[in-house]
Parts: structure tokens; sequence; C-alpha cells
């Protein structure tokens, strides 16, 4: 079952995916653009809040914080509410958010990837064979999973956290080809922390192709839509 791990990157969404001679990456503007491009894929596996509350906090964003741990805990910022999905300025973000969600704020991190997660939601609302084939990941989730449970200590953008996620990724494919695509990815287009986050969304794309993934929460519950709102892994 052929399978895409995909991450947002400057140039829109980064996809990976297997090859016949190792991995073949595509950098595509919009989700719609990447699912059609995909259109055998099994599992797309994206690193985007996927499913959103009325009101209130997902409980998978608090499950993938206390799997994290400190310091990677704080890589998982709280997905907005629903309402505020059309606000186009961060303070008509704020005061929605304020409304919806009984005075609580919103975080500069989560206004600055609205339209990635809006692009995502008017996606899936619309079309129901995505919705089969697309889950919500957290990279930083699958690293720990790769290594043992446990949040990494080093950030993604430092040389050490580069080359320990370079290292788990090798023990899931070859570390040769994985560095190849690292490589191979010219920067205008998606930075190397993309690219080994997108490697970490293809991982737990095959895990869930296969059955054997895990989720957070381990019993998740749909939001007003009817989507299973979970981080997969």
């Amino acid at each position: 079952m052929r399978c895409v791990g995909v991450d947002g990157s400057k140039a829109g969404w980064l996809a990976v995916s297997r090859s016949s001679d190792g991995f073949a990456f595509a950098v595509h503007a919009q989700p719609h653009e990447l699912v059609a491009a995909h259109a055998d894929a099994a599992v797309i596996a994206v690193d985007v809040p996927i499913g959103l509350p009325d009101r209130g906090r997902r409980a998978s964003d608090a499950a993938a914080r206390a799997f994290l741990g400190r310091p990677r805990a704080s890589s998982v910022f709280s997905a907005p509410v629903r309402g505020v999905l059309g606000a186009t300025t961060y303070a008509e973000a704020l005061q929605l958010h304020r409304h919806f969600d009984d005075g609580r704020g919103l975080s500069a991190q989560a206004f600055g990837i609205l339209p990635k997660i809006r692009a995502w939601d008017d996606l899936l609302r619309h079309d129901g064979a995505a919705r089969a084939r697309v889950f919500e990941i957290h990279p930083e989730v699958s690293f720990a999973a790769l290594d043992g449970g446990r949040g990494l200590a080093a950030g993604k953008k430092t040389a050490d956290g580069r080359e320990q996620r370079l290292a788990l990724l090798g023990r899931a494919f070859d570390e040769a080809r994985v560095r190849a695509v690292l490589a191979a990815v010219p920067r205008r287009l998606a930075a190397p922390d993309d690219v080994l986050d997108a490697f970490a969304a293809l991982w737990s794309a095959e895990r869930i192709a296969v059955g054997v993934a895990c989720s957070l929460p381990a019993r998740p519950a749909p939001d007003a839509n009817g989507w299973i709102v979970a981080i997969h892994y």
C-alpha cells in the first residue's frame, strides 16, 4: 500500500513517499493538489490539526504534550476553535476565539498556520474520499515513538537535533536514502527539518496503513462534523 508523509513548508506542502529506487518528494501549493497528485495513496499523513472543537481544547493536543514531556511538549500548540477559521487578522481571530472559548486566547503560532488549517478543513469537508485517507500526525510524537516513547531532548533546528532525528529515521528507513532526499530538496522549497518531519509522517502513515498505529488519545472522540480527532503515530 502506497503511503505519503506530509509536512508544511515555506512553499506549501512537502510530500515524501517510497519510490522504486528509494524515496520521492514533491511540493504542492495546496492540499487539494497534493491529494489529487497522490490519488493512489492508501494513507496520507499530514502535520496539521484535523477536527476542531467548537469550544474548549482538543484532548489530542493535551495527550500529545503529556506523551512528549519537557521540553518537546511546547511543540504542540492548542488547535483553534472552529469559529475562528474565517478570521483574516490576528485581532479578529483573538476576539472570536475568546468569544467561542470562554475567554481563552489564541496563540500567534496557531494564527500563523490558520490558512493551512482552513485549507485542509475545506478540502476534507468537501471530499469524502479524502477524509478516508488523510490522517493527522505530529512529527515530534512520531520521533518520540521511534525513540521508545521519549520526547527528544534536542530541538529539530539544531545540528544535534537533526542528527538525532536522522539516526531514528535510519532505524525505519535506509538512512543514506533519507540523507539523499535531504540533500536533494531545494532549501527555497523546504527547510531540512521540514524534510525530516515529512519522513516522520511517512513512518506513521505506513503504520496506519498496516493497522499497527497508535493514537493520542487512545480512545478518540469525534468533533461536531463526525471526524475522529486524534494524533496518530
